[in-house]
């Protein structure tokens, strides 16, 4: 019924959860001073490790579905991927900051975390997809592809987070 693959996707599902559980049960304790830079590096390092954590378990969610699929990425759909993924993206973002302002969605974050980090996944998702239709022009295996994805992924979302 359920192939070994499937049950390796969804022990990383399971393993997104924990890791929102962990990420939130460690921030409560976390408090930050602007007059401390070992702090601010400490903090940032701990968002790269945990961007780079999601990422990975993204990737590897695809790995294995590509394991489970040989016609993974193979859709004719692909090839027009980057401009869907590009465009939902925009569009997430667009509501994502009107629902913010306009409703009470900052106090249901602030009571209920887990809509936060879904949030974030979500969005992290979007990102890795949208990176892996970039890539998934060039003619390298499935595994190559979702390799690079991860990789220039996490460059991106460094570069962007840290350095603008």
């Amino acid at each position: 019924m359920f192939s070994r693959w499937t049950f390796l996707q969804g022990i990383i599902v399971i393993i997104l959860g924990i890791l929102a559980f962990i990420t939130d049960y460690f921030k409560k304790d976390m408090a930050t001073s602007n007059l401390s830079n070992t702090v601010n590096t400490v903090q940032m390092l701990m968002t790269l490790l945990f961007i780079i954590a999601v990422i990975g378990l993204f990737s590897l969610l695809m790995f294995f579905q590509s394991k489970k699929s040989n016609t993974f990425l193979l859709h004719p759909i692909w090839k027009k991927m980057h401009i869907i993924v590009s465009f939902l993206l925009v569009i997430s973002i667009v509501v994502f900051i009107s629902a913010f302002f306009i409703s009470p969605l900052s106090e249901v974050i602030q009571s209920s975390r887990w809509i936060l980090f879904i949030t974030i996944y979500y969005f992290l998702f979007l990102i890795n997809i949208l990176v892996l239709t970039l890539i998934k022009k060039n003619t390298i295996s499935n595994a190559k592809k979702i390799k690079s994805s991860f990789i220039w992924t996490v460059l991106v979302l460094f570069v962007t987070i840290f350095f603008i």
